[in-house]
């Protein structure tokens, strides 16, 4: 089956909550759990002959139709095309289409003026084989900042936000006495861009843990990560991609 007729007959069925009909026969959206994709070399007609002359008496006998065998063989490319449960992409009543980009490989990183933090987080990030998207070191093309930002935000699916101490700030019914380190605005605005548009499931949030140091306040109850001299924020970072679906490797960063 060529990748066409894949998509059309059973990934977009599945994506939208679907029924799925296969030789005639419709299977119902509520009786589908998951489903499997394996590529091979060769279709399944050809791949059939060479299994039944594989396989023993015993298991021959057996009432499993011989087609069944074929979904042993070849890659399992699931990953590659299936992005979620039955039905993600199926818009409900009141709900707002959210687009899944698949995961890629580039992680972009929010950060201050802490050099040290940036460079640790993004050496990081290229030990877990992944590409950190520092905002400044990318080529400007004639762009303005914010055209810039959008093009590199809206191409990558995660993202790390490091807030370091590098301004202060106090209400202006307070003394001076009241002032607290924070974040940069641009830092805070940034944030709230990538919580919006890929979920907070998809955003980690490292701060560092200095004294006197106040995070935004709408983020309140949202966990924070500190990066901790020890190096324990890594990986604290790499569970987070994990959950995220990204196949990391914490074994690389010892």
């Amino acid at each position: 089956m060529n990748e066409e007729k894949l998509r059309n007959q059973f990934i977009a069925p599945y994506e939208n909550g679907e029924n799925i009909i296969v030789n005639g026969k419709t299977i119902s959206s509520d009786d589908i759990e998951r489903i499997k994709i394996n590529k091979t070399e060769v279709n399944s007609a050809k791949l059939i002959p060479i299994i039944r002359a594989k396989m023993t008496k015993k298991a021959a006998a057996t009432l499993l139709p011989k087609e069944w065998y074929v979904t042993k063989e070849g890659e399992d490319v699931t990953d590659d095309f299936i992005k979620g449960e039955p039905g993600y992409k199926k818009k409900k009543p009141g709900e707002k289409m959210v687009e899944v980009k698949p995961k890629g490989d580039h992680i972009f990183v929010v950060h201050g003026h802490d050099e040290g933090m940036k460079q640790a987080v993004a050496r990081t990030l290229e030990k877990l084989d992944l590409k950190p998207i520092i905002l400044h070191e990318q080529p400007n093309q004639g762009r303005t900042i914010i055209e810039k930002f959008a093009e590199y935000a809206n191409s990558v699916s995660f993202a790390v936000v490091l807030l370091s101490p590098d301004d202060i700030g106090y209400r202006k019914d307070q003394s001076s006495e009241a002032a607290k380190f924070r974040a940069r605005q641009n830092v805070i605005l940034e944030l709230g861009f990538f919580l919006g548009t890929l979920g907070r499931h998809n955003v980690v949030t490292l701060f560092k843990n200095d004294l006197n140091f106040e995070g935004p306040s709408d983020y309140d109850g949202v966990l924070y990560m500190p990066f901790d001299n020890s190096g324990r924020w890594q990986f604290d970072l790499v569970r987070e991609l994990k959950s995220a679906g990204y196949n990391v490797d914490a074994n690389k960063l010892v």
